[in-house]
């Protein structure tokens, strides 16, 4: 009886004189060696979000009269608990209080991080906006450049055209009709400067459309010589047609 008697009062004192396991909210904190006696004690199952301690037994070692219990305990709010309030024990078993400390301090050393403050929202743009405008108008310009360098060499190209005669325009087509190597709109521009020619000429084509005026000048003297070659390289391109040759083909054309 006696001896029952100083167990208990030893496990009311203890409390008081050890110190207070404490730990931050969200750590893990230990708690080793605790004497309990009578029947084994359980966490108690956590049923929902309420309860502020996440109880774990550790180990379990068998003592006299009762067992030895390591847990692991997490607060999840701040403030002063009773371990045995988490637990859950047999009948009979009485569970000593268990102290322990959760608090939302910083440990020492370590200091609440600054507040921020407001402040000057950075200017838009920066080093590399900078260089793609400056790319894009190094672009544009040189396709400007690019662009106003065709035009000018279409536009002399075609005053040294107006200012040519008609032989002149006709010889470069006709050398190139007789190799094969006329395209389609030389060749079509070849019909129109022939066509043309003999339209100022001969009133009765005048009025003919593009194939009918070629079928007339087929049979006619002066200009019957160039369109029957024309019609004979389209099938058969010689490269043994001299200048000389196609010369004489122009003559009525000078």
């Amino acid at each position: 009886m006696i001896r029952r008697v100083f167990i208990a009062l030893l496990l009311l004192v203890s409390p008081l004189l050890a110190e207070t396991p404490t730990q931050r909210v969200g750590q893990p904190l230990e708690i080793r060696e605790i004497y309990i006696p009578g029947g084994e004690v359980k966490a108690k199952p956590r049923r929902d979000r309420q309860p502020p301690l996440m109880v774990r037994v550790v180990e379990v070692k068998p003592a006299k009269d009762g067992f030895r219990y390591d847990f692991e305990v997490q607060g999840l709010d701040a403030g002063s608990y009773n371990l045995a309030e988490f637990l859950e024990a047999p009948a009979g078993t009485v569970i000593p209080a268990i102290p322990l400390e959760i608090t939302s301090g910083l440990p020492p050393g370590l200091v609440n991080p600054n507040k921020n403050q407001a402040g000057e929202l950075p200017k838009l743009g920066g080093y590399r906006t900078k260089m793609m405008v400056f790319g894009g108008l190094w672009v544009a310009g040189f396709v400007s450049i690019l662009l106003w360098r065709k035009k000018s060499s279409l536009a002399a190209g075609t005053d040294a055209a107006a200012g040519a005669s008609l032989t002149e325009r006709l010889r470069p087509l006709v050398g190139a009709a007789a190799k094969g190597e006329l395209s389609s709109d030389d060749r079509a521009r070849l019909e129109r400067l022939v066509i043309g020619h003999w339209r100022e000429r001969r009133p009765d084509i005048a009025a003919m459309a593009p194939a009918e005026a070629m079928m007339k000048l087929r049979n006619d003297a002066d200009a019957s010589p160039l369109v029957l070659a024309l019609e004979r390289w389209l099938h058969a391109p010689s490269n043994t047609t001299s200048p000389g040759d196609i010369e004489k083909l122009l003559a009525p054309y000078a």
